[in-house]
């Protein structure tokens, strides 16, 4: 019987020597949970997991498939364990309201303002929205080409890190705009194989020669590699990584940044 591993990132591949520009994040439902439960922090996947900083930039796009309740934390903290922080939460209330959320210090709860915006998320389609906070203590996010929140924070907190979360029986499906290049390193799991659509099989040759090949071409994600057969699968980009115990088997994906962000190892 094959059993699930596990469910992670994922990369895109657009040409130009293997720039990736996407990274795909699946969030589940973390329940009945916001910055108003305690430790709500640990619900959320940190962006700085998958070495992405958007904190750099002061701000984040993202395309995003939920039902409702996708929650964006912008904390004082770049892996999120603050008592600093702004929450966003977009289709909150049965998709039909924005959610904006500040706390400041641990002694005092969040304070709650809404927007009314109604249908801003989709079952069935990813939406495209962006984050953006400048030094000013200026918030905006934008849904498609309309501005639905727009805030100035008087005391602004310093942004340090990111975090995704799907909550309220929401799953999410995330898209998040980052760009890197291919460094030339793979990432190996043993026992596992990408269960995943593929561009092409190989057989008989060496995991030298089946990397070099994945290296040399934009649409290759990764690969699969049979130990004793010397099978290698070349594994398609623009698809979630779904990882799954197979002996025998080894599942390599691209890295990003020499050797610290190799997303078929982050589980």
């Amino acid at each position: 019987m094959i059993l699930t591993w596990t469910f992670v990132a994922i990369l895109a591949s657009v040409g130009l020597g293997n720039l990736l520009d996407n990274i795909w994040i699946k969030t589940k439902n973390s329940g009945s949970t916001d910055s108003f439960v305690p430790n709500f922090v640990d619900s959320y996947t940190s962006l700085s997991k998958y070495q992405i900083f958007p904190a750099d930039d002061r701000f984040i796009k993202f395309h995003i498939k939920a039902c409702s309740d996708a929650f964006v934390l912008l904390s004082s903290d770049i892996n999120l364990h603050s008592t600093e922080f702004y929450e966003i939460c977009i289709g909150g209330h049965y998709n039909t309201k924005v959610f904006r959320r500040v706390k400041r210090k641990e002694s005092q709860a969040p304070k709650n303002y809404a927007y009314l915006a109604p249908n801003l998320l989709s079952c069935s389609e990813h939406r495209t929205f962006i984050i953006k906070w400048e030094e000013s203590g200026r918030i905006t996010l934008t849904a498609g080409t309309s501005i639905v929140m727009d805030w100035t924070d008087p005391t602004p907190i310093p942004i340090q890190g990111v975090g995704l979360m799907t909550a309220w029986g929401s799953n999410g499906m995330w898209i998040v705009e980052h760009s890197s290049l291919f460094t030339g390193y793979y990432c190996g799991v043993t026992g596992s194989i990408g269960n995943m659509t593929l561009l092409s099989t190989s057989h008989n040759i060496s995991r030298t020669h089946c990397s070099s090949e994945c290296a040399l071409s934009d649409d290759c994600l990764g690969l699969n590699f049979q130990l004793k057969t010397k099978e290698c699968q070349f594994v398609a980009a623009w698809q979630p990584v779904v990882k799954y115990f197979a002996q025998d088997w080894k599942f390599y994906t691209k890295c990003l940044k020499e050797t610290t962000m190799c997303l078929g190892c982050i589980v």
